[in-house]
Formats: structure tokens, sequence, C-alpha cells
């Protein structure tokens, strides 16, 4: 009987990972302030740009209009960096979260696996109804959590698509 109270030591391990892990991820009003700072510099670089360009342009050997046109340039590029940097770091967060979910899923897996047993070993005889209800819940509980997580992806796909369009739309 006391092999049943016995714990796997693996998962004593990944307690402890989930325990020690900070679970505290960036505060997406991070995301979102960097991204409105952007948002913000953008037009004004770009109708800097179209000025520069077009002097530069028109006049090929002037050195000021072409040293304003590559600081301008320069502006743009740094821009894009940060937007780049911007979603490195989003999807690098949205890669740490999905492990843990998985970590924490595995987890789960394994506890009911291991009640499952400890059921059968304590001989704990349920009526087929007890059983069948209880096997709905937890094919309800899988449904719930994949269909969240599918709604998930799809909005951070609309979010990343309309972050997208919105830093590199042409203002009218």
């Amino acid at each position: 009987m006391e092999e049943l109270l016995t714990v796997d030591d693996d998962l004593i391990g990944n307690i402890d990972l989930m325990e020690n892990n900070d679970i505290n991820f960036k505060d997406p009003k991070i995301y979102i302030e960097k991204i409105n700072t952007l948002k913000e510099k953008l037009p004004a670089i770009l109708s800097d740009f179209k000025k520069s360009y077009i002097s530069h342009k028109r006049n090929p050997g002037n050195s000021e209009y072409e040293q304003a046109f590559e600081n301008i340039k320069a502006n743009l590029n740094n821009i894009y960096s940060q937007v780049f940097t911007i979603s490195n770091e989003i999807e690098a967060n949205t890669d740490d979260i999905n492990k843990k979910l998985l970590t924490i899923d595995i987890l789960i897996k394994k506890e009911k696996e291991r009640n499952e047993i400890l059921k059968k070993r304590l001989n704990i005889v349920e009526r087929n109804n007890n059983k069948s209800s209880e096997l709905i819940s937890n094919y309800k509980e899988m449904y719930d959590s994949e269909y969240l997580r599918n709604w998930g992806i799809f909005l951070s796909i609309i979010i990343a698509l309309t972050f997208i369009s919105k830093v590199y739309k042409k203002p009218l």
C-alpha cells in the first residue's frame, strides 16, 4: 500500500520547475506602448522621407540633401528594427507560455493517469452511469481547452496581422 503513495521523481522535478520558474510574463501594455510610440513617430518620419527623397533625387550632387536623406533612411531602418524586435519578443513570450502550458498539461495528464490507477487499486466501483458521466466530463474539458486554444491562436493571428498592416500601411 505504501507503493501507492510514492510520487514520481520526474513529476516532483516538473512541479518544482513550474514553481521556481517565474510565470510572470511581460505585461502586454508594454508592447502596446512601444507600438503606439512607433505609430506616432512613423507618419512624421515618412513625411520627412518623402521630402528628402524628392530633394535628393532632384539634386543628386548636393551633399546636404544626401545627408538628410541618409539620416531619414536610417530612422526608417531603426523603426523597422524596433518592429522586428518587438515582434520577436512577442513570439518568444508566446513560445514560453506555450512551453509552460504544455508542461502543465503533461503534469495534469500524469496526475489523471495516477488517479485512475489509484481508483483501480482501491477497488472503487462505480455504476456505469457515473463512469460514463465522468468520461463525458473529461471529453468536455478536453473540448473546452482545445476550443479556447484555437480561439487564442485565431485572435493572436488577427492581432499580429492588424499590427503588421498598421505599421506598413501608407498614410493617406
